[in-house]
């Protein structure tokens, strides 16, 4: 399952939006106030018409504070009028052959979000549901939403087994932006346990450890004490770790890789340690880079699709290093409708060309090339008219300034095709 577009009007700063969405990874950007984290909460909308299917889980419905509100003056009084009705439109795929149209409403003050406008994507979400309860094979399709309130793991509580229970527990406060916790250690705790009295591997919790260990930095082993009734990390320095002492960017990534893994689990053990590499669905996450060291930013993207390759992630960021590492057709720019290629592009480039910062300070990197261009240049003004031996001199010093920049294609090609025109390439050497 995944979105493929997404219409809204009248949510929250929006009177009217539509946006596209590519299979696998989609990083919103753009300026404080753009609705970034908006778009989040329509996507959440959108993707709990599929939980009206299922019994006994919550839905996601359009909250009145989430209706767009217009100001009015009126004399001497400011009026604040809600927009009603809010729609939230979506058009989803939900597997290789069939795509979906659906929609959510809030169309009163004190009404409540419909039901008959997401009919398909409820009665898919029936057929899921009644395929579980008759015991027939059926991959369920994984939601989660990772608000920037998802720093988790700040205090050590008593940890809670957990009780065997259906499939669809999976979805449980999946689509909340406040992390739960506790189901999440409790499954691991109580897999671990089994492990051990079976002394043999569970293969979802194998799966859940593989997971953790691509995106974690460092991360050499994952296991629950039941001694210390915590989860502990081990790295490759030898650090070990209980992760409620590990620093916040460890802890944001950690808790919701795992959580993604256990979803997955639950929502597919009979796909063991493959549940996470093979289940579908959706992922949102506010603020990727939160707490993530630069270093950390420029792999965290890669990371998540290898670990989770069939998710589709829609997220948000302000960080020109998660840009630079986005592929083309993954960065959705709310304040630009262009789409852009910004792979590899350098951190000054984005930030002046694509998120609008005026006079950025140059790395000196980039000092240097300039100057390296500026006498580029000069070597090759008036070069024909200089003495044989003076000209090779020439050629050797434009060979020097050019060589450290042979990684960079595009800069290395012009100062090369710069050369050519001038009479002083390879080639022209030669003859």
């Amino acid at each position: 399952m995944r979105i493929k577009s997404l219409e809204v009007q009248n949510f929250k700063g929006f009177e009217y939006k539509k946006l596209h969405f590519s299979p696998q990874f989609n990083v919103l950007i753009g300026n404080n106030g753009s609705g970034k984290t908006a778009i989040l909460d329509a996507l959440a909308v959108s993707m709990g018409g599929l939980l009206l299917g299922f019994d006994g889980i919550a839905s996601r419905s359009i909250k009145e504070e989430e209706v767009r509100q217009v100001y009015r003056q009126s004399g001497q009084i400011t009026e604040l009028i809600p927009q009603h009705p809010a729609i939230v439109q979506c058009v989803g795929q939900i597997n290789d052959s069939n795509t979906l149209s659906w929609e959510r409403r809030l169309n009163k003050k004190q009404g409540k979000t419909t039901r008959q406008y997401a009919k398909t994507i409820r009665q898919y979400g029936e057929q899921l549901q009644k395929k579980v309860r008759d015991g027939e094979p059926v991959v369920l399709p994984l939601l989660s939403y990772y608000s920037t309130a998802r720093l988790w793991l700040q205090k050590k509580d008593k940890v809670e087994l957990v009780k065997p229970g259906s499939p669809t527990s999976g979805y449980v406060d999946c689509l909340e932006t406040a992390s739960n916790e506790k189901m999440l250690m409790g499954w691991i705790k109580t897999m671990e346990i089994e492990a051990s009295q079976r002394q043999a591997l569970l293969f979802v919790l194998e799966g859940l450890r593989d997971a953790v260990k691509n995106c974690l930095e460092g991360c050499e082993s994952l296991y629950f004490s039941v001694q210390l009734d915590g989860l502990i990390a081990r790295f490759g320095n030898g650090q070990t770790l209980p992760a409620y002492l590990l620093s916040d960017g460890q802890r944001t990534i950690l808790t919701m890789v795992a959580d993604i893994a256990y979803r997955a689990a639950v929502l597919n053990s009979h796909l063991g340690e493959k549940a996470a590499l093979e289940t579908p669905g959706i992922v949102l996450i506010d603020e990727i880079d939160l707490h993530l060291h630069p270093e950390w930013q420029r792999t965290i993207v890669e990371q998540l699709k290898t670990s989770f390759p069939k998710i589709q992630f829609i997220a948000t960021s302000h960080s020109p290093i998660i840009i630079q590492s986005l592929k083309p057709g993954e960065v959705i720019n709310l304040n630009d409708e262009q789409i852009g290629d910004y792979y590899n592009k350098g951190v000054e480039d984005i930030l002046e060309w694509v998120m609008g910062v005026a006079n950025s300070p140059q790395s000196e990197g980039r000092l240097k090339m300039m100057e390296v261009a500026r006498e580029y240049y000069r070597l090759l003004e008036h070069a024909k008219e200089r003495a044989p031996e003076e000209l090779e001199r020439v050629k050797a010093r434009l060979d020097e300034l050019s060589a450290p920049y042979s990684d960079n294609i595009a800069y290395h090609a012009f100062l090369e095709m710069k050369r050519e025109v001038a009479g002083l390439g390879d080639d022209n050497a030669s003859r």
